[in-house]
């Protein structure tokens, strides 16, 4: 939704410039009063694990589509955090459940999961967690709204044959879909790449966040940007290197 982008831009650039604070410490040497809020994600990637420690979180749990991570993982990551409340951002629903498996066991600080189901979601739902409002209530209902308002979408490479609503796949072509929805599919990554972004609805959004992944040359994910800049003059585009595995490429828009 527009009235989120401007905000929520401006909110992540300063939470980027005021995240320095140490987190390699565990509970048991902690000699300051626990903050009120700490933040535990899942990513996967170099450059998106730093994405995510740059907008707020901890604890970057390593994961993903193809790797999920147990409960014990996120109770070790609960373990380093001196807060009272932990917010989790799972960022996959099929990661969801060894978070609430894990918040049920610990007891160190009040555990808080939150339906985050995509990396987008989950990034633009740290980075705006009001961290002077003590309601945590109220910090989760607002993080939720602007997470509902976020839309994702990816490409990869599809590893069979399957039929879309929209689409049909092929083996081996390169796949854009939103959630489980089939939105393009090419032989070539920049034409299934661009007719994603269309389908995701990109004239009806102020700023894209595209992370490329480990398998994408900077100079493609540069030109690509540089083409969509062009087609969609209204769009804010901020281009990183998430050198995530699996997505070629994944679209975060607001």
């Amino acid at each position: 939704m527009q009235k989120y982008g401007e905000f929520l831009t401006l909110k992540i650039e300063n939470m980027a410039l005021q995240h320095h604070q140490s987190t390699n410490q565990d509970n048991a040497s902690f000699k300051v009063p626990p903050k009120k809020y700490g933040v535990v994600t899942v990513a996967s990637g170099e450059g998106l694990i730093n994405a995510f420690r740059e907008i707020g979180a901890d604890e970057v749990i390593a994961g993903g589509q193809t790797m999920n991570p147990s409960t014990q993982d996120f109770l070790d990551a609960f373990a380093k955090i001196n807060a009272q409340h932990i917010l989790v951002f799972p960022n996959n629903n099929n990661i969801k459940m060894a978070a609430d498996q894990a918040a049920e066991l610990y007891k160190g600080a009040d555990i808080h999961v939150l339906p985050s189901a995509t990396i987008g979601e989950g990034y633009y739902g740290i980075g705006s967690i009001d961290r002077d409002n003590a309601n945590v209530e109220e910090v989760m209902a607002s993080v939720t709204e602007i997470m509902q308002s976020v839309v994702t979408g990816m490409v990869s490479t599809a590893i069979r044959d399957a039929e879309g609503d929209q689409v049909t796949i092929h083996m081996g072509d390169y796949v854009g879909y939103r959630g489980k929805q089939l939105l393009s599919d090419s032989p070539n990554r920049e034409t299934a790449t661009k007719a994603l972004v269309e389908r995701l609805g990109a004239t009806q959004r102020d700023v894209m966040l595209v992370f490329f992944g480990e398998e994408v040359p900077q100079n493609e994910a540069e030109s690509l940007v540089a083409d969509l800049q062009t087609q969609y003059k209204n769009l804010e585009i901020m281009l990183n290197n998430g050198a995530q595995p699996v997505y070629d490429y994944i679209f975060v828009l607001c």
